[in-house]
Parts: C-alpha cells; structure tokens; sequence
C-alpha cells in the first residue's frame, strides 16, 4: 500500500506541470496519475513473488516511466491481449489489495480501494495515458521473465 503511495508521490513530485491559460490558469500534468496508479497496483499485485531477489522497479526519465515488474506473462496471456484479459497470478494478494482503501485524499479516480478486480486497469492505463500525452503506453516482456511498461510523458507544450 505505501510502495504505490509513496511513487506515485514521487511520480508527481519529479514530473513537469504545464500551465495554460484559458481563459483561467489550467494546470496540465505531464503524466496521468490515475494511469501511473493502476500500473504501480497491477505491478506490486501481479508479479511473481517466487523470483527471489527481483523487485518492482519505478524508472523516470525527461519524456517517460518504465516501470518493472518481475516474472513472465501468466497463464495465456500476451502482450498484446492484456487489455482484453483479466487474470490474477495472486488471488489472494489482489482480494487483499481489493479490501485496502486507496491512501491519497485526492485521488483523481472514482474507486475507494487499491484493486477494483474488475480487469479494468490496463484499459485505464492505456487511455487515460493516451489521452493525455498522444501515445499509447507500450508494454514488453523482457526475456520471457520481466514486465516492462512504458508510459510516455506528454510532450513539452513550449
């Protein structure tokens, strides 16, 4: 619960906020939160717990995050049907995940609890990501035993 608090506070700590003016000052994040949310939950709930010594990696750059998560797709799943799929490698850490009430005041979604177990999260990453910065998320797996998804930044409004 405090891992996915404290980088999605980081997160938006380190990322740029563009301002606009419309005719009122309208503050535009470079990345959304609620997308980095849903990606830090899905990575702590489905990455495999039996690779000792891998851990859920959180790394940002100038024009994107890539976050980490140890362990190879499970069972059939793909890539490229993520969005369309919902399956849980830890039942019993999702069910937990699914009874703990989300630790910000201002969280941007409309959900009370960390994990809504609805198979919604990819499709909220990829759109609301989408939405903002122009370009869907990408993921890739990684030798057959790493997560890695890509969220990019939206591009400098200069």
């Amino acid at each position: 619960m405090y891992l996915q608090r404290d980088a999605c506070k980081f997160a938006e700590k380190n990322m740029r906020v563009y301002a606009v003016k419309e005719p009122m000052r309208h503050d535009i994040p470079q990345y959304a939160m609620q997308a980095v949310f849903e990606a830090l939950v899905n990575a702590v709930a489905h990455r495999d717990y039996s690779i000792y010594g891998s851990k859920i990696r959180l790394h940002m750059f100038s024009d994107r995050l890539e976050i980490f998560s140890p362990g190879a797709m499970m069972n059939t799943m793909t890539v490229e049907s993520l969005h369309l799929r919902q399956s849980a490698r830890n039942e019993l850490l999702a069910s937990l995940l699914a009874r703990c009430p989300i630790p910000f005041e201002d969280f941007p979604g409309d959900r009370k609890f960390l994990m809504d177990k609805r198979g919604e999260g990819v499709s909220i990453i990829l759109s609301e990501s989408e939405k903002l910065s122009g370009q869907r998320p990408e993921y890739r797996l990684i030798d057959n035993a790493e997560l890695m998804l890509t969220i990019y930044g939206r591009p400098n409004l200069e």
